[in-house]
């Protein structure tokens, strides 16, 4: 734009109109990594993800079978709960590496069941064996 004096003006103002009014995980999550929705949906599906988190989910059961009090003792995993699922882990895994057309938010919370994020039924014992089981399920039906 220009003055009456025909000199360009040095900036304009300009309000985003993009941003939500109400910040949600997902907004956050997009702006922390730099990633629109869609990118970010497209990550959380990719081949490449599925396979890191299938592996993920094995190494899990792996740990879970393991025996040694030694190797267990400073592991926050609680071991007799991902030994009672481990076949119901291992199914997921494999329909994982299968899945091409995943639900995000099933991926999202098998990442969240996985790292410990929030309230994890593998990693805290105040939480019901039941809450493990209802969240395996809805991930298995996103898959």
């Amino acid at each position: 734009m220009d003055t009456q004096d025909g000199l360009p003006q040095p900036f304009e103002v300009r309000l985003e109109a993009s941003r939500p009014t109400e910040i949600t995980p997902e907004y956050r999550a997009a702006q922390r990594f730099g990633r629109s929705q869609q990118q970010q949906r497209a990550h959380l599906i990719s081949a490449r993800n599925r396979r890191y988190l299938a592996q993920w989910v094995r190494r899990i059961t792996k740990l879970a079978s393991d025996r040694d009090p030694i190797r267990r003792r400073h592991d926050v995993l609680l071991h007799y709960r991902a030994a009672a699922v481990r076949t119901d882990l291992l199914e997921i895994a494999a329909m994982l590496e299968r899945a091409h057309d995943a639900e995000p938010q099933c991926v999202t919370a098998l990442h969240d069941l996985l790292a410990h994020i929030g309230d994890s039924p593998l990693y805290d014992s105040k939480i019901p064996f039941c809450e493990l089981e209802t969240t395996l399920d809805y991930i298995r039906s996103g898959l």
